[in-house]
């Protein structure tokens, strides 16, 4: 476990990257069995905001989209290789843009697919934002165009509307041949819609949410208040509050489960505790074992197209992906030090997570910073957490 000494050095780590200018404000929390055993809390100028405790978690929603819809697949007896088709058949005749040709898709989109980001779908992230992701296919140039994703973060489009836009377009390669990512995990949210007839709001917690007593976790509506404002780095003077990010007043119509939650560090470590120590009331031992193990073939790196993902902290060489998260499959291949099977993925305003099934704990940095990945803060805190005596 963790040394006093090196919790010691993460709270030095901490403070020095407030004073230092590499983070506005963050929150450090480590659990071991459900039970918070480190938490510390720094900032510079938050003045009022500093008593909220509300943060917009963004990609962290996916894992939890994920567990939720093997929740709802098991209850439903739904096989996870079904096509989805069989839900919504906007997708019975897909495409593939390759090499400036469409084509047809030689295997239909499974949940499975969704669930570990083979489904093909793309995000159209900026091709400029290769610190992010590549977005250079011919598809992610269509992507682009549609602007889904700004929708999607705005909340502006509803769940058909989405369906509409995104069965109209072509994936960037064949489901199941190669790891994208994309938007799998919003599809994967509004099929659990379809499936119970109900929001994702309200599927999220009555499956999971209230059995793990995740009261400040939810999709926000047009009155929630009492945010963390998220901030804006700004080169070299600091940072800057992005105005209104501490609320939201206008109307939601789509719940995004590849990027809309908001959440507390301390719900987010009850959720982390569940998958370490999981209820097989709500989920079989099968499905869980399958969000704690690779479930591809050949790691990130390889099946990404060598892109540069995250700086190689969250996907790349040695890695690979479960239905939810990446795992670190071979420590030795890390440009950063580590053991083995960490779990682990982040938000886009650098809310930072991972899992060590290994020495059975969870630690998270949140902070309300854009743009990610800018500083490498999971890898520096990985280097001095693993450096510590007691993982050698």
């Amino acid at each position: 476990m963790i040394s006093p000494h090196t919790f010691s050095n993460i709270t030095d780590w901490l403070e020095n990257s407030i004073n230092s200018n590499k983070l506005p404000f963050g929150k450090i929390t480590v659990s071991q069995n459900n039970n918070i055993i480190f938490s510390e809390f720094r900032e510079k100028n938050l003045d009022d905001y500093a008593d909220n405790n509300l943060y917009r978690i963004q990609s962290l929603t996916k894992p939890v989209t994920s567990i939720v819809a093997l929740i709802i697949l098991e209850k439903f007896g739904i096989d996870i290789n079904e096509p989805i088709k069989s839900i919504i058949n906007d997708f019975s005749n897909l495409k593939v843009l390759s090499e400036g040709k469409l084509e047809n898709a030689n295997n239909e989109i499974t949940f499975e697919h969704l669930l570990t980001h083979t489904s093909g779908l793309t995000y159209g992230f900026n091709y400029s934002n290769k610190s992010i992701l590549r977005g250079n296919t011919d598809a992610d140039e269509i992507y682009r165009k549609t602007g889904l994703l700004g929708k999607i973060q705005n909340s502006s489009i509803t769940s058909d509307q989405f369906i509409e836009i995104i069965s109209s377009l072509p994936l960037a390669y064949h489901p199941g041949s190669r790891w994208n990512y994309g938007f799998s995990t919003d599809l994967l949210g509004v099929l659990l819609e379809k499936i119970c007839n109900k929001s994702l709001n309200d599927i999220f917690r009555d499956e999971l949410f209230i059995h793990l007593d995740m009261n400040d976790t939810f999709f926000p509506d047009e009155y929630t208040e009492n945010l963390i404002p998220t901030f804006k780095l700004t080169i070299p003077s600091g940072f800057k509050i992005i105005s209104g990010s501490d609320s939201v007043k206008n109307p939601k119509y789509f719940s995004s489960g590849g990027g809309g939650l908001i959440s507390s560090p301390e719900d987010y470590h009850k959720f982390c505790n569940f998958i370490l120590d999981p209820n097989y009331e709500l989920l079989q031992i099968t499905h869980i074992d399958k969000l704690k193990t690779n479930q591809l073939s050949g790691d990130l790196n390889y099946l990404s197209d060598g892109m540069n993902f995250f700086d190689f902290t969250f996907a790349g060489p040695g890695m690979g992906f479960t239905y939810g998260f990446s795992i670190i499959d071979n420590p030795d291949l890390l440009n950063y030090k580590s053991t083995s099977q960490i779990l682990s993925w982040a938000g886009s305003s650098n809310t930072i997570v991972w899992i060590d099934q290994k020495n059975n704990f969870v630690f998270s940095m949140f902070s309300q910073l854009i743009p990610f990945g800018y500083y490498s803060y999971k890898k520096e805190l990985m280097n001095l957490i693993y450096s510590d005596s007691n993982f050698i």
